[in-house]
């Protein structure tokens, strides 16, 4: 007995491995903190960059350069625009939509993003608009989330581990000569 407690006394005025015991308590807070800012800095780098193809393809058609663009066209100005959608021509869905701004504008609040559990993605509305005509841009795109088991990434994301984002835009058709 007098041995153990001559142990016991020796350990608790040691102070070897307490940087270590610090260590193991704060390190992992400090990396999730560090994965949580990586997650939320490239979600907003994907954002601000497809808000960025979908305005310079709208600055495209203001100009009259095409009036109306079709949707390939359009699709591929915003691609070219955007330069972090991976697979672009497949991941990137365009909704184009005529509205009378002095009455009520009936718009589906849920953007058509692509699903990727379905074989053949559902037609989106796309129509270019009359002369003098305003009309309603929204682009949608999916990403994989870089870390979805983590607590940040799984509330952004779906029951897949993707999150969507959006960018939208109006413009006015121009007249065609």
């Amino acid at each position: 007995m007098m041995r153990l407690t001559n142990i016991l006394r020796r350990l608790r005025r040691d102070e070897e491995g307490a940087t270590a015991f610090d260590f193991v308590l704060v390190f992992p807070v400090f990396f999730m903190l560090f994965l949580a800012s990586f997650e939320s800095g490239m979600l907003m780098t994907r954002q601000v960059m497809l808000d960025r193809g979908v305005e310079q393809a709208l600055r495209i058609v203001r100009l009259n350069t095409f009036n109306p663009p079709t949707y390939d066209q359009f699709h591929t100005m915003v691609c070219q625009g955007s330069g972090m959608i991976g697979d672009c021509l497949n991941d990137l869905r365009i909704e184009m939509v005529p509205f009378d701004p002095f009455t009520s504008f009936n718009m589906n609040t849920t953007p058509s993003c692509t699903n990727r559990s379905l074989a053949v993605q559902p037609a989106t509305p796309f129509q270019g608009g009359a002369d003098n005509q305003m009309v309603f841009v929204r682009a949608c795109v999916m990403y994989r989330s870089f870390f979805p088991s983590l607590k940040f990434g799984s509330t952004l994301s779906d029951g897949n581990g993707e999150y969507a984002l959006t960018a939208m835009g109006v413009f006015v058709a121009e007249p065609s000569v």
